[in-house]
């Protein structure tokens, strides 16, 4: 039922593309009707149109009423008792004939009316935010009685399917959906001398987080993890946001990884999300429908940049991603994520993200660094939380068979500012320490 608000033809213009839009059930199954002539009839008016309503549905059986604009009915009554009169009768009639009703209102026009705020069971308001140059859909749940809804803001997507709601994952997950356990098992990263740095590999069901510079050898490192599941006969996902899948096993196959032969044979699947203006709660959905798909015991989550570019308010991210790691863990699924940092050399080593430590339980660090003015990648195992590991800084090098590790820089120090002097020459009574002479 409308009131004074869009036309009934224009609105079935506008919801004709829609999948889920049936013209066969109009004027049968679903009634469009205006209300607008009631409220013109004077003082009784809201009467008028609550005896319209009842008529209406009891002859058709309804169990759905949208009232498409309330705000019209307190302009027309004669005092804010009239209204609240008329939202309590709709109130008892709705609960009497076992029907649904749903009151829209334009917030924009003004106060919608504290009747219909307060006397309602459920307050539900959409609104438009701008982010930057960048506008997004939110939602807020304001009451629901009888219900535990999730309060706060939520973001949601209108498409030719209609309108998608993204719970806002830290509230839909504050606490995993299954309560993560340990084996005692330890999971390759599909590089030898990597394993034995970390002890064994990584434990089985936690996550692993790889800090380093563009070029570093990020995506490869996840390429062999995988391989290492997959050769096991594990199933596993990519989630990516940088390389397209085609050119991503391309990459692995030319290392001997043989990703190809997996992704035919279904034990491996690859979703690439190309940045632009996504919502990160809806790239979080994405990923857990994938491993619930796939069953995934094994999961590359390749650039944490991509959930941090699609934030609206970034003082979600820590909570958002200890959220999304705690699931994984509860459904045992053994996860390597990857992270940029912007610095490519320096003294020091920033940690982009907030609250680090909840989110992985084992950190490496890979690094480009200059030593006699040629560039070498090092690598780091800088925590593990259930095991000892190798605190040796090491050299590491690509090459047409993937990642090696090599030998440590023994006789190097200052190696992690991204460029090393000899370590002779950093002792007080070297030839060039503190206490020389010129």
């Amino acid at each position: 039922m409308t009131l004074l608000s869009e036309s009934h033809g224009r609105m079935l213009a506008h919801l004709s593309p829609m999948s889920f839009f049936d013209p066969g059930v109009v004027g049968t199954q679903l009634l469009y009707v205006s209300g607008y002539e009631q409220l013109r009839a004077g003082k009784q008016s809201l009467k008028g149109l609550l005896t319209l309503v009842r008529k209406l549905i009891k002859s058709h059986g309804a169990s759905l009423l949208i009232l498409d604009g309330i705000v019209r009915v307190g302009s027309f009554a004669a005092s804010p008792v009239d209204f609240k009169e008329f939202i309590h009768e709709l109130n008892v009639l709705l609960a009497f004939t076992g029907c649904t009703g749903l009151l829209l209102a334009d917030s924009s026009a003004g106060d919608v009316g504290h009747p219909a705020k307060t006397m309602v069971d459920g307050l539900v308001e959409l609104s438009d935010v701008m982010d930057g140059v960048r506008a997004v859909r939110e939602l807020v749940v304001h009451k629901f009685r009888g219900s535990g809804y999730l309060r706060g803001a939520h973001f949601f997507e209108i498409d030719t399917q209609g309108l998608r709601v993204y719970a806002r994952v830290e509230a839909r997950l504050s606490a995993p959906s299954t309560v993560p356990t340990a084996n005692g098992r330890r999971a390759s990263l599909g590089v030898a001398g990597l394993d034995r740095m970390m002890g064994g590999g990584a434990s089985e069901g936690t996550a692993t987080m790889v800090l380093g510079s563009s070029g570093t050898g990020k995506t490869i490192l996840g390429l062999h993890f995988l391989a290492a599941g997959l050769d096991k006969h594990e199933p596993a996902l990519h989630f990516g946001f940088f390389e397209s899948p085609p050119r991503l096993v391309r990459k692995a196959d030319d290392l001997g990884l043989k990703l190809s032969q997996h992704l035919e044979e279904g034990r491996l699947e690859v979703v690439w999300q190309p940045t632009g203006e996504l919502i990160m709660d809806a790239l979080a959905e994405r990923l857990l429908e994938g491993v619930h798909r796939t069953k995934a015991k094994r999961l590359v989550i390749d650039g944490l940049t991509g959930f941090e570019e699609s934030v609206v308010r970034p003082e979600r991210l820590a909570h958002f991603f200890k959220s999304v790691t705690n699931e994984l863990r509860g459904l045992g699924v053994t996860t390597l994520l990857t992270e940029e940092m912007r610095e490519l050399f320096g003294p020091e080593v920033l940690v982009p993200l907030v609250g680090i430590s909840g989110i992985a339980e084992n950190i490496i660090l890979v690094r480009q660094i200059e030593v006699a003015s040629e560039l070498k990648r090092a690598i780091a195992v800088m925590k593990t939380r259930e095991t000892s590991h190798d605190e040796m800084l090491r050299e590491f090098s690509i090459t047409d068979r993937g990642l090696e590790v090599g030998e440590p820089f023994a006789a190097q120090a200052a190696v992690l500012t991204g460029g090393s002097v000899s370590a002779a020459l950093r002792q007080p009574g070297g030839k060039h320490g503190r206490g020389d002479g010129p």
